[in-house]
């Protein structure tokens, strides 16, 4: 006999979300042809486009709090909307780079997914560029399957400050992939540091990129070694959480 539903279940068989998906591959293919009726200057966010992040890494790792200050004041520059959280914002910026220059064709019509709140600071600046970010977390078991279709999504996010830990990312990467159409990416951050703190170490990165290349998931752009050795000096220290995080973006083959 059955037991009760679990929680992941009674999300995946809600009406609500699945309501809200629609929903929001409808308002994507609609997208366009709405900014197009809001004027705005040509310099402003509704152009925003992949050159203006082709400098931004798509895999990085944060290891001092100026990279994530510069990452935030780049996100002003660009008209994207105020967080006084520079991590959120370096994490955040990655995920746009990703979204844009590998995903997006220009129209703004790609399914995207934020497994976070739409008061994330990736979902907040992927609306100001265009696209209408579904929230539900494609990365909880049979979730894929019910509340969404496999292989249906072209972007998925789990960004800081809701970060994947060390006991789940594995599990994370493989229940986006079943979420991702061919070519479709997920970008993560995981945390840099002792396991015991749901953290994995440069070298556990690495195993972690290869597994995930088992899985089908293809890593873009590669993982710095002196930003590695740094990284792993950082650790031994008490630093601030501005540092010690890893931004990984995956292409599904």
């Amino acid at each position: 006999m059955k037991g009760n539903p679990t929680a992941a279940e009674r999300l995946a068989s809600s009406p609500a979300v699945l309501k809200a998906f629609g929903r929001a591959r409808a308002a994507a293919h609609g997208a366009r042809g709405a900014a197009a009726k809001v004027p705005g200057p040509a310099d402003g966010p509704a152009s925003l486009g992949a050159a203006d992040l082709r400098d931004v890494r798509l895999t990085a790792l944060l290891i001092d709090g100026g990279q994530a200050r510069a990452a935030r004041q780049q996100a002003r520059r660009l008209g994207l909307s105020r967080t006084l959280d520079d991590t959120s914002a370096w994490a955040a910026l990655g995920g746009l780079a990703a979204l844009l220059r590998v995903i997006d064709d220009g129209r703004r019509l790609a399914v995207v997914v934020d497994t976070a709140s739409a008061r994330s600071v990736f979902s907040r600046w992927a609306v100001t560029a265009g696209f209408v970010p579904v929230h539900v977390d494609v990365m909880r078991p049979e979730v894929v399957g019910r509340a969404i279709d496999a292989r249906s999504v072209d972007f998925v996010a789990r960004l800081h400050p809701h970060s994947s830990v060390v006991e789940t990312v594995d599990a994370d990467l493989a229940h986006a992939a079943d979420a991702l159409r061919r070519g479709g990416v997920v970008v993560l951050t995981v945390r840099l540091g002792p396991a015991d703190l749901g953290a994995v170490s440069v070298a556990d990165l690495r195993s972690l990129v290869a597994r995930a290349d088992e899985q089908g998931l293809t890593l873009l752009g590669d993982l710095d070694l002196d930003e590695g050795v740094r990284a792993r000096e950082l650790q031994r220290t008490d630093e601030t959480d501005t540092i010690g995080l890893a931004l990984l973006a995956f292409r599904r083959r």
